[in-house]
């Protein structure tokens, strides 16, 4: 589940923390980065188990209102009250995704889950009933192929835009707050996958993508803290008319990580690693700094090839935004 992507933002991350001295060695610093890592895929889980009990909470509300249509008779519901929504209430993969075994077993060993969060398994309950998705899905036929449509929907455009789901993210666990857009994409995957005889045997995605990627992630957070002077030295070099301490933080360790991941990862092409490192820094810069950092590994990639320490050949696909 856990891919390079994600690997690249959490070392950024504990490299900005390290730098700053909320780690007190390189050991803490690496220990923090496989805590990281380890919040990234119990959030999956936990996030996988969210449909679940807000369903269940959907199929109570549905279990009263049927109570009270045979005490009362069901002429007196507007129709808006009515609970056709099995896609909601019944949902089939969200039956296979409780029963699932590794989920379960996960959730009890780490004792973690959604227990005791009854104000935002309702909150979540009536934004999805507030929902053009919801309303969309009462028009479709209820199988097991518009099952999963909705429940990914659901994910998609109700979970992943809830203020009130993020604030209890953030809440919860600090690892959490820029990892919710990005693990709701492998959930949502993971719904995808589903197939409806698969049952409670359907397997996760397995903690990392790769075997190698934890190998990666703290080879990558060692390279820049201990070539720190030389990474600094090559962006100074090749900033001409910038003086490097004017750079933003931010900005130098991105850099200090694309070049590190450019010398030391052969068999990465030269391609990913820019890339990868400018569109984080979209993200986590300021608004110029994609192409300040584009321009700067420009040059530095160039300067490594002409000294001959870039073990490997590959094109450079520049980034114009």
């Amino acid at each position: 589940m856990i891919n390079r992507t994600l690997i690249r933002i959490k070392v950024i991350q504990i490299l900005f923390s390290f730098y700053k001295g909320a780690q007190s060695g390189v050991d803490a610093a690496k220990n923090e980065l496989i805590l990281s890592l380890d919040k990234s895929y119990e959030l999956y889980m936990l996030l996988l188990r969210l449909s679940v009990d807000v369903c269940n909470y959907a199929a109570d509300v549905k279990k009263r209102k049927n109570e009270v249509r045979s005490v009362r008779g069901a002429v007196e519901f507007e129709e808006r009250d009515k609970m056709p929504a099995d896609f909601f209430a019944e949902n089939k993969v969200v039956d296979q995704i409780s029963k699932c075994s590794q989920l379960n077993d996960f959730l009890e060993k780490h004792k973690t889950g959604w227990e005791g969060r009854n104000d935002l398994i309702l909150a979540l309950y009536k934004e999805v009933m507030q929902s053009k998705t919801y309303a969309d899905a009462l028009a479709e036929d209820q199988n097991y192929d518009n099952d999963k449509k909705f429940l990914r929907a659901v994910y998609r455009d109700v979970f992943a835009k809830s203020d009130i789901l993020s604030e209890e993210l953030e809440r919860l666990s600090i690892y959490w707050n820029d990892d919710e857009e990005i693990v709701t994409s492998f959930v949502m995957k993971t719904i995808s996958q589903y197939q409806e005889a698969e049952g409670e045997d359907k397997e996760l995605l397995p903690k990392y993508k790769d075997a190698n990627d934890e190998t990666f992630a703290l080879t990558l957070l060692t390279k820049v803290i201990y070539n720190e002077a030389e990474y600094h030295d090559l962006i100074n070099e090749n900033c001409k008319n910038w003086d490097v301490n004017r750079i933003a933080f931010m900005d130098i360790i991105i850099m200090q990580s694309a070049i590190a991941e450019l010398i030391s990862f052969p068999q990465i092409p030269v391609d990913v690693t820019m890339n990868e490192y400018i569109e984080i820094a979209k993200f986590y810069s300021t608004g110029k700094s994609s192409s300040f950092v584009n321009g700067i590994l420009d040059a530095v990639l160039k300067k490594l090839k002409a000294e001959g320490k870039l073990v490997k050949a590959a094109s450079i696909k520049k980034t114009q935004k």
